[in-house]
C-alpha cells in the first residue's frame, strides 16, 4: 500500500475505483492540501493539513463554476467508456460554496453528452445541515455519504470532525436522504471499529438511516495512521451478511 497523491487539477482520470468502477474524478478543492472537516485516521490523503468550515474555505482559491464547466465538457465528450462522474478531490467536495452551482451544472452537462453515466459524490456527510448541501445533493444520482461508527465517541475518536458534531445530527440528515449509500471503512488496530460491539452500535444507525446500499471495505492505501491495520476478506464478508439481514432491502457490497 501506500499514499495517495494529491490531485493536481480540477478533471482527474478516469480512475479504476474498486466502488465506483472506471470513474472520472472532480476535484473543486485547493491542489496544494486537503481540505475537509474531519481528519480520519484512515484517509489515503494522509492527515488534514486544513481543518475548516465553508467560510474558511472562501477565503482560498478555488475552481470556479465556468472552470469546472470549461474542464469537464470536453473530458466528457473525449471519454467512451465512463461508470461514473464522481465529485470527489482532495477532500470534502460540498464545502465549495458554489457546490450547489456545480453539482447543476455537472449533472447538465451529463444529461447533455453522457446520460446514462450517474454522478455520484463521495461525502463525509457532515455538511448535510446546510440547505444549499442538500439542494445541491439533487442533482447527484448516487449520494455515497460516510458512516464509519456507531457511537459519538467511537465516531470522535475515528473520524475526528474540526468543529462540534453529533453523530445524531449526522444519523437524522441520512435518514431524511431518500436513495442514500452509506461507504463504511473498516479496520483493525490499537483502535478498532470491526469488533462485535462496535459492529452492533453501527447497524443500529445503519436501520434507522434506511439506505439504498451499502458499502464495506477496508484499508487500500497507507492511512494517515500508521498503526491501524486491514479487517480481511472474511470479516468484511460477515460485516456485510450481518447488514443484509438487518436490512433486507438493501443493496450491500463488499470491496
Amino acid at each position: 500500500m501506500k499514499n495517495r497523491p494529491l490531485q493536481t487539477g480540477i478533471i482527474y482520470g478516469p480512475v479504476n475505483s474498486r466502488r465506483l468502477g472506471r470513474s472520472l474524478g472532480i476535484n473543486i478543492l485547493p491542489t496544494e492540501k486537503k481540505v475537509c472537516t474531519f481528519d480520519c485516521l484512515y484517509c489515503q490523503y494522509g492527515w488534514t493539513s486544513c481543518r475548516c468550515d465553508r467560510e474558511t474555505l472562501e477565503k482560498l482559491e478555488l475552481p470556479t463554476v465556468e472552470q469546472v464547466q470549461a474542464e469537464l465538457e470536453p473530458a466528457l465528450a473525449g471519454i467512451d467508456d465512463l461508470d461514473a462522474i464522481t465529485l470527489a478531490g482532495n477532500g470534502e467536495p460540498t464545502l465549495h460554496p458554489a457546490f450547489k452551482e456545480i453539482a447543476r451544472t455537472t449533472a447538465e452537462l451529463k444529461d447533455r453528452i453522457k446520460p446514462e453515466v450517474p454522478v455520484c459524490i463521495l461525502s463525509n456527510s457532515s455538511t448535510l445541515g446546510m440547505a444549499s448541501v442538500r439542494e445541491g445533493l439533487k442533482f447527484v444520482d448516487r449520494k455515497v455519504m460516510k458512516l464509519d461508527a456507531g457511537t459519538q465517541s467511537a465516531f470522535s475518536a475515528i473520524n475526528r470532525p474540526s468543529a462540534p458534531l453529533q453523530i445524531e445530527t449526522v444519523v437524522n440528515h441520512l435518514s431524511a436522504m431518500p436513495g442514500v449509500e452509506i461507504q463504511s471503512l473498516f479496520f483493525n488496530g490499537p483502535l478498532t471499529n470491526a469488533d462485535e460491539v462496535s459492529l452492533a452500535s453501527w447497524l443500529n444507525l445503519l436501520e434507522r438511516i434506511v439506505p439504498a446500499a451499502v458499502q464495506v471495505y477496508s484499508l487500500d492505501r497507507t492511512p494517515a495512521d500508521s498503526t491501524l491495520c486491514t479487517v480481511g476478506h472474511r470479516r468484511l464478508e460477515q460485516i456485510a451478511e450481518a447488514v443484509r439481514k438487518r436490512l433486507p432491502q438493501a443493496r450491500v457490497q463488499v470491496f
